[in-house]
C-alpha cells in the first residue's frame, strides 16, 4: 500500500552541519597608552611641610595605579627610602632648598637611578634652572591643581615629557650687589657667619650686618626665609653688579 505523502510544513529539513566562525574575534583594544595598570606604581613625596607632604600623598594614593606612597621630611629620608624601596616616582618640594636641589636629586638617583623626580613648590619658588639640569624631569608650580599633579605624575612615570606648566608671576625681585649674592648662596648652605666670614675674608660681625641688610632688602625675617626666595632672585638678577 503506497505511502502518504505529508505535507510540506511537516517535512524535517536536514540541519546543514556546522561550519567554521564566519570570521576570527577581534583581538582586544590596546591599553590606552596613558593608562598604567593598577597598583604598578610606587610614589615618593618629599616635604618638610607636613600637611602639604599628607595632602600630596593623600591625592596620589586614591588613584588606582599607585601601589603605595612613601613619605619623606627631608633630604636624608628620601634618600634611605629611595634606596630601600626604589620608588618608581617622587615629588620633592623646593621651598627650602631653592638652587640646591640638585644636590639632593643627584643622591637619590645614586640611591636609585630609575626614580622620576618632580620638583614642586608650595610657595613661590621656582628651580632658577631647568628642571632637567638639577636631575628632574619636570616642576610643579605652586597653585597647580590636582588633576594637573595626576598627569604629570603619571607623565613622569611613563617616561613622556611633562608639560611644562608656568609658575605664578612675580614681581621684579631686588638687585644685589655680588656680596650680598654671595652671602645668600653661603646661607642656603647651612654655613654659619663665621665660615662665611672664613670664605669672604671678612668678620662675622661685617657677615652679620650684611646678612641683615639682605634680609631687609628681599623682605624677609631670617635665614630660612632668605634660602626659600634665593632660587628666585639669583634666577631673575643672575648678572647683579657689585655696587
Amino acid at each position: 500500500m503506497p505511502t502518504a505523502e505529508r505535507p510540506t510544513s511537516e517535512l524535517e529539513l536536514p540541519t546543514p552541519p556546522a561550519g567554521p566562525p564566519l570570521g576570527d574575534p577581534a583581538p582586544p583594544a590596546d591599553p590606552a597608552p596613558d593608562v598604567l595598570p593598577d597598583s604598578s606604581v610606587r610614589a615618593m613625596v618629599v616635604d618638610a611641610h607636613a600637611p602639604s607632604r599628607i595632602g600630596l600623598a593623600a591625592l596620589l594614593s586614591d588613584l588606582p595605579w599607585i601601589k603605595a606612597c612613601l613619605l619623606a621630611a627631608g633630604s636624608e629620608e628620601s634618600v634611605a627610602l629611595t634606596r630601600r624601596h626604589r620608588p618608581d616616582v617622587a615629588i620633592l618640594d623646593i621651598s627650602q632648598t631653592g638652587p640646591f636641589a640638585g644636590s639632593i636629586t643627584a643622591a637619590m638617583r645614586d640611591a636609585h637611578p630609575g626614580v622620576q623626580i618632580l620638583l614642586s613648590s608650595r610657595c613661590r619658588t621656582s628651580p632658577g634652572a631647568p628642571p632637567a639640569s638639577l636631575g628632574a624631569v619636570g616642576f610643579l608650580p605652586a597653585g597647580i591643581s590636582g588633576e594637573d599633579v595626576v598627569d604629570q605624575v603619571r607623565a613622569a612615570v611613563l617616561g613622556g615629557e611633562p608639560l611644562a606648566l608656568a609658575p605664578a608671576p612675580t614681581g621684579a625681585g631686588p638687585v644685589l650687589t655680588d656680596r650680598e649674592r654671595e652671602i645668600l648662596v653661603l646661607l642656603g648652605t647651612g654655613s654659619t657667619n663665621r665660615e662665611i666670614g672664613e670664605r669672604l675674608h671678612l668678620g662675622p660681625d661685617s657677615i652679620k650686618k650684611g646678612a641683615t641688610a639682605l634680609y631687609r632688602k628681599l623682605g624677609v625675617r631670617n635665614r630660612t626665609e632668605a634660602v626659600q626666595r634665593a632660587a628666585t632672585v639669583l634666577a631673575d638678577h643672575p648678572g647683579a653688579a657689585a655696587s
